[in-house]
């Protein structure tokens, strides 16, 4: 008798075992996140950044033509004419008259300006247009307006007259070509330094001079133009994303 009650007790334990419930984790279960959505920019906003990358790229294509014209002129007179024409395609002049589209940089900041009145140069309407849109597509335009074409945006913003005035110091360097060279890739972004060699091709006392002087200036702008088409291209591709 007392064995058969020992083992109704051992079964009833077993089976109360086996009917408890699980013991539930002290720990909350972490709930799945997802990073926050980007805010789609405005379609005006896009629209404009479209236009003011391919303002800008048109002249930096300007210039650069002027410079392979420098490079293959075969008279000294003609040859830097068309480095004076880059020149003034690249940087902000007053007293320049343009055929075709903007300056690429600034000469003066905005203060100098009179702080009134929009910009002259396409380098800051870019910028000012990228930083409008922001998001993703801002971003690409003024990754490539900082790398390659400027080196430093805020320099550009706060003292073009002093990053032309360094270029202007290694233009007028007066070293053989190695040397100069040398100087100008310290110079901050590809536009920059296609300024300082377009400065001394302007200035140059020989056809092989301007040649050589106006074949550099002009490979530092191919960098940038194709940044540049780049981040266009990835704007277009955005709206035909938005269109289908």
């Amino acid at each position: 008798m007392r064995a058969t009650v020992l083992s109704a007790l051992l079964l009833l334990t077993a089976g109360l075992i086996a009917c408890a419930e699980p013991r539930l984790s002290d720990q909350p279960e972490a709930e799945a996140t997802e990073a926050p959505a980007e805010i789609a920019t405005p379609e005006p906003a896009r629209e404009d950044l479209i236009d003011a990358t391919r303002d800008l790229l048109a002249s930096l294509e300007v210039a650069r033509d002027r410079l392979v014209e420098a490079a293959g002129a075969e008279q000294l007179a003609p040859a830097r004419q068309a480095a004076d024409e880059a020149l003034a395609h690249l940087v902000a002049d007053a007293g320049a008259d343009l055929a075709e589209g903007r300056p690429v940089f600034p000469s003066v900041t905005s203060e100098q300006r009179g702080g009134s009145g929009e910009a002259d140069d396409a380098f800051t309407l870019a910028l000012t247009a990228a930083n409008d849109a922001g998001g993703t597509i801002g971003r690409n335009v003024a990754d490539a307006l900082r790398d390659p074409l400027a080196g430093d945006l805020g320099a550009w913003q706060r003292d073009p007259a002093g990053l032309l005035a360094l270029a202007g110091e290694v233009a007028s360097g007066g070293g053989d070509l190695h040397t100069t060279e040398a100087a100008v890739r310290e110079l901050p972004g590809e536009g920059t330094r296609a300024i300082a060699w377009t400065m001394l091709a302007a200035e140059a006392d020989s056809i092989d001079e301007v040649t050589a002087y106006a074949e550099r200036g002009a490979t530092h702008l191919d960098f940038a133009v194709a940044a540049l088409e780049a981040a266009l291209g990835d704007l277009a591709d955005g709206d035909r994303e938005t269109s289908s």
